[in-house]
């Protein structure tokens, strides 16, 4: 009896650390995002801020396909500008 208790706790070990590995090599090839099965594709996204002084910020976010500056204050919020999409390819080479 006590042989097949240590026999299935080992093969429950084997399992949970085969599970860990895959989880660790779909993750390191970059195949999974956390949480990502739990979101849609999301249509705006902040790709960088910059904190400034009084409480201010600036923005770059992409929405849909178009990238934008955006300024916020404690006041409001801004739209500075429009980032052309071969700029932001320049900056940003690993990106898309």
């Amino acid at each position: 009896m006590d042989g097949d208790l240590v026999l299935r706790f080992f093969a429950a070990i084997a399992l949970i650390g085969l599970g860990l590995y895959a989880f660790a090599a779909i993750a390191k090839r970059g195949g999974f995002r956390p949480g990502s099965f739990l979101q849609r594709e999301r249509l705006v996204e902040v790709i960088e801020t910059t904190p400034l002084p009084r409480a201010g910020s600036l923005h770059v976010v992409k929405v849909a396909e178009a990238y934008f500056v955006i300024g916020r204050t404690d006041t409001g919020i801004s739209l500075l500008s429009e980032i052309p999409k071969d700029a932001i390819r320049r900056a940003m080479p690993q990106r898309r």
